[in-house]
C-alpha cells in the first residue's frame, strides 16, 4: 500500500501517514512487542523511499512506542512492569487535572451530553463481558470530558498516555476475562457516574479524586492481567551443568 504524498498544506505528509498506520499496527499488536522494524521492509510496504520511513520512526519514538538504536535499527517497546506503572500514574494525574478543569469549564449542555454518554457506558457494562469494549466506551467519555476542559496541552498529553495504555491492554486475554468476569467494569460504571455528577455539580476537588479512583480500578485489573501475561511468557531458566566428580 503506497503512502500518497499530498500537496495540500493541511494534508498529512508521507512520514505522518506511515507513522499513523504503524501506530495502529503496534497498538493493536499486529506488530508484536519487541519486534524489529526494518526500514527497507517498511519502505517497500508503503512504496516510498527510506527518508519518510526514518522520519516516521522518529514520530513513533517521540510517542514512546519504539526505541531507535544507533547503527542497529528500530524496535517496538516490550511490556515492562515499571513503565506500565508509570503510564497509569501519569494517566491518573492527567485525568484528574482535566476533570477538575471540566468541572469549571463545562456548559450545562455539555453536562447533559456527558450524562447521555454515561448511560451508554453503563449499558455496555451490563450487556457484555468484553473488557476491550468497556475500555473503548470509557475512553470515549474520558476524551469528551478532556475536550470540554479547555486545556489543549493536557488533552494532548492525555492522548499520548492513553495511547500507551491502550497498547498495554493487549495483555488481557479471553481466558483472563472468563476467569475474572466483569467486576472491574461494574466498579468503573459506579465510579464514572460519581465522577460525572461531581463535574456537573462543579465540584472540582471531588471530580479530581473520583477520576484518579476510576483509573485506579483499571490499573488494578491490568496488574492482574500483566502478572498472567508475564507467567505465560516467562523464559525457562537454563540449568547449569554440574562438573563430574573425579
Amino acid at each position: 500500500m503506497a503512502a500518497t504524498k499530498m500537496e495540500d498544506g493541511n494534508a498529512p505528509t508521507q512520514d505522518r501517514v506511515i507513522a499513523r498506520l504503524l501506530t495502529d499496527d503496534i497498538v493493536e499488536w499486529r506488530i508484536p512487542p519487541g519486534s524489529w522494524l526494518r526500514e527497507r521492509e517498511i519502505a517497500a510496504r508503503f512504496g516510498v523511499s527510506h527518508a519518510p520511513v526514518r522520519e516516521a520512526f522518529r514520530h513513533l519514538a517521540r510517542i514512546g512506542l519504539v526505541k531507535v538504536v544507533p547503527w542497529r535499527g528500530t524496535y517496538v517497546i516490550d511490556i515492562d512492569e515499571h513503565a506500565a506503572i508509570e503510564v497509569y500514574e501519569l494517566w491518573k494525574s492527567l485525568f484528574g487535572v482535566v476533570c477538575r478543569l471540566a468541572a469549571s469549564e463545562m456548559t450545562d449542555r455539555d453536562g447533559r451530553e456527558l450524562m447521555h454518554r454515561l448511560v451508554e457506558y453503563k449499558d455496555v457494562t451490563q450487556r457484555t463481558e468484553n473488557t476491550f469494549e468497556h475500555i473503548k466506551v470509557s475512553n470515549r467519555i474520558g476524551r469528551f470530558i478532556a475536550k470540554r476542559s479547555n486545556a489543549p496541552l493536557a488533552l494532548e498529553l492525555l492522548d499520548r498516555v492513553a495511547l500507551l495504555a491502550r497498547w498495554q491492554h493487549n495483555v488481557y486475554t479471553d481466558s483472563y476475562i472468563e476467569t475474572h468476569g466483569n467486576e472491574a467494569g461494574r466498579r468503573s460504571a459506579v465510579l464514572y457516574e460519581e465522577l460525572c455528577r461531581h463535574i456537573i455539580a462543579r465540584d472540582g476537588d471531588a471530580a479530581d479524586f473520583a477520576a484518579r479512583d476510576l483509573i485506579g480500578v483499571t490499573q488494578e485489573s491490568f496488574g492482574r492481567a500483566l502478572e498472567e501475561y508475564k507467567a505465560r511468557h516467562a523464559k525457562p531458566k537454563s540449568g547449569r551443568r554440574r562438573a563430574k566428580a573425579t
